[in-house]
């Protein structure tokens, strides 16, 4: 069963991500449907959500029933680094428009705002849930340093964000520096 899809670039339409309940991600082709490009393994969970580092095409994030986000580049099918801050199920995850290294995430409790380029162990921002609420959506505006987040009682909350920092050819390469890096040093 499938839970998640996701394309990897606006460029290049013919490929896709999905992610499954058993917890793979399978790189998919329209032009191959009778198999899988690659299969990357790392979830213990069903894979909720899939999204690529808008200032890369080669490093895209997951996030699963598991508790865990993990970070995958394209090319290697064991992920990067693996972030698990709760013990509760992430709902879903997406990349700042405006920083390569900056992505929010939503729990049932909390959502999660994280910067790799400070930690890449704790969330730089955690905003908990009131009451009986549970985050299940978040998104970040395209044109405005705001953070929207859904809940289960259907409502939106925009969260204004300030000083977040803004992405340059040198912090992406940096990203990949350390990707490699990471990729690079024995498990």
């Amino acid at each position: 069963m499938l839970y998640c899809f996701s394309k990897t670039s606006d460029y290049d339409t013919n490929i896709y991500m999905a992610g499954t309940e058993e917890g793979y991600i399978h790189k998919c082709s329209c032009s191959y449907n009778e198999q899988y490009l690659e299969t990357y393994r790392g979830h213990k969970g069903p894979v909720y959500k899939i999204t690529w580092n808008p200032f890369s095409t080669e490093v895209f994030l997951s996030c699963s029933a598991d508790w865990t986000i993990m970070l995958w580049r394209q090319d290697s099918v064991r992920p990067v680094l693996i972030f698990t801050s709760t013990t509760n199920v992430i709902y879903d995850i997406m990349w700042s428009p405006s920083s390569a290294y900056v992505f929010a995430a939503v729990n049932e409790t909390r959502v999660e705002i994280w910067d790799l380029s400070v930690s890449t162990l704790d969330p730089l921002i955690v905003n908990p849930a009131t009451g009986n609420l549970k985050f299940t959506t978040v998104l970040f505006a395209k044109s405005a340093d705001c953070l929207l987040i859904g809940d289960s009682d259907g409502l939106v909350t925009v969260y204004a964000l300030k000083n977040m920092t803004v992405s340059d050819r040198k912090k992406v390469d940096m990203l990949h520096d350390m990707i490699g890096s990471k990729l690079a040093s024995p498990e």
